[in-house]
Parts: structure tokens; C-alpha cells; sequence
């Protein structure tokens, strides 16, 4: 990731939410919880770590179930909305807006983490372990974490230019490339809205599934299971998802 990006000029609440509305309509968040729970372990009243919480997602979805959440994000505005949801629906979610590589808690107090929705992979292979490491430094033994990414060979495929356009006639369009020496994805990314056109640049880190297990394991966790989807099915390349559950021994 290039050194002067800042997650605040890619991550505009507003304008986030607005183009991908149909998107996260067309996500089961409850069903994405459901399997969280599942695949996490998570008796009743658990506390849940959720890493990149954005605007607080599934950490809601996990605090209305009676879960204690702690949402981290470095989007000043999606925590702001995240905090805004909890008290006004009186749950027991926190949020904080922080830098993920170098937050941390003085003690480990979750019984399970979560990071969804391409949440994980914006820095470098270093700053990514050093998010993990921070991730198992949180839990307890025993507890497991939900790591969710793209599936590197679907990637690869993808189509060089992706549009999305609104009712109210705004567009968003994505020039994409796999750049195979970095291992990432970039994204030339246009918005235009409300007579205003805006350009960022970003790039993702897609991790090829062994690649991830390895990093895991140098982090300090043994790597359960991997998924191909929230449904539950196996690793594929034909499939966007790759879901890998590790465990703090």
C-alpha cells in the first residue's frame, strides 16, 4: 500500500454505503453470523472482537444476540455510525477507531475474533502479521479466529473494469489489475455523484490460501479449517470467499 493512502479518502461513509446498498442488502448478515458463532465456538454472552468493523455490520448483529463486542476500524465516520446504531438500539457494542498493527488490549479477554468483508490485507505482509499477532494477543487460549478474504485464484479472473451504477443516476467505476510480483490488487477506483467526480487508488493484499497458513502460524495460530463461503462449502477457486478459522493454542 502506498505510504500517503489514507482509508479515509477510499472510505467516505456516505458515499460508500450509497453505491454498495444493493451489495450489502444482497449479503446474509445474519446467516454470516450465524456461521460465526458456529465456527467460533461462542457460548451465550460471549466477548467478541470485531477486527475492521466498518460500520459495524456484524457487530451489531453479534451484540443483539447478547454477545459483548468490541468493533476496531480506522474509518473515523464508520465508527462514528457504528456508535451511533448501538445507542440508539441500547447494546452492549463498543467501537474504536484505531490502527489495527499497532491496537491492542492489556490483557486477553475475547473469547473469539472476527475479520470479515475485506477487512484484512491493506498493508504490507509485516503490518498484516503484525495485525494477527495482535489479534491472538487478544483472546484467550483456546479461542478462535474468523478470518475472511478473496479467494486469490478467483481474483486473478476477475473482469479489468467493474461499473456500478445508482438509481439516482451516480456511477462507480473500478480499473482493476492483479499485479502478480506484489501479490495485490489495484484498483483505480472513479465515483461520480451529485456533479462531483472523485479518483482514489488503492490496492489489497490477496493472499493465496497456503500463503495465509503460513502467516497464520508464524502469528501464533493453528489453522483449523478453511471454508469456501458462509454456506460452508469447501475451498474453490471457482468461489470469491475464502474463510479460514485458527486458534489461539
Amino acid at each position: 500500500m502506498d505510504a500517503t493512502f489514507r482509508f479515509e479518502d477510499l472510505f467516505d461513509p456516505d458515499e460508500y454505503l450509497h453505491f454498495l446498498a444493493d451489495t450489502l442488502r444482497a449479503e446474509d448478515t445474519e446467516g454470516q453470523v450465524d456461521f460465526a458463532v458456529r465456527t467460533l465456538g461462542l457460548g451465550p454472552a460471549s466477548r467478541v472482537v470485531d477486527l475492521g468493523c466498518g460500520h459495524g455490520r456484524h457487530a451489531l448483529a453479534l451484540a443483539r444476540r447478547g454477545h459483548g463486542v468490541l468493533g476496531v476500524d480506522a474509518v473515523p465516520g464508520f465508527v462514528a455510525l457504528a456508535k451511533e446504531a448501538a445507542l440508539r438500539e441500547g447494546l452492549g457494542a463498543e467501537f474504536v477507531h484505531a490502527d489495527l498493527r499497532t491496537f491492542s488490549v492489556s490483557e486477553p479477554c475475547f473469547d473469539g475474533a472476527v475479520c470479515l468483508f475485506d477487512a484484512f490485507g491493506w498493508f504490507d505482509d509485516e503490518g498484516d502479521l503484525a495485525i494477527l499477532r495482535n489479534a491472538r494477543a487478544m483472546l484467550r487460549p483456546g479461542a478462535r479466529l474468523l478470518l475472511d478474504v478473496r479467494t486469490r485464484e478467483f481474483v486473478t479472473r476477475l473482469a479489468p473494469v467493474g461499473l456500478t451504477e445508482t438509481a439516482d443516476g451516480a456511477m462507480m467505476v473500478d480499473r482493476q489489475r492483479f499485479d502478480l510480483e506484489s501479490g495485490r490488487l489495484v484498483d483505480t477506483r472513479t465515483t461520480v455523484r451529485h456533479g462531483r467526480t472523485r479518483t482514489v487508488t488503492f490496492s489489497l493484499r490477496i493472499y493465496a490460501y497456503t500463503e495465509l497458513r503460513t502467516l497464520l502460524r508464524v502469528a501464533g495460530f493453528e489453522v483449523e479449517r478453511v471454508f469456501g463461503g458462509f454456506d460452508g462449502a469447501p475451498l474453490s477457486a471457482a468461489r470469491p470467499r475464502t474463510l479460514v478459522v485458527a486458534r489461539r493454542p
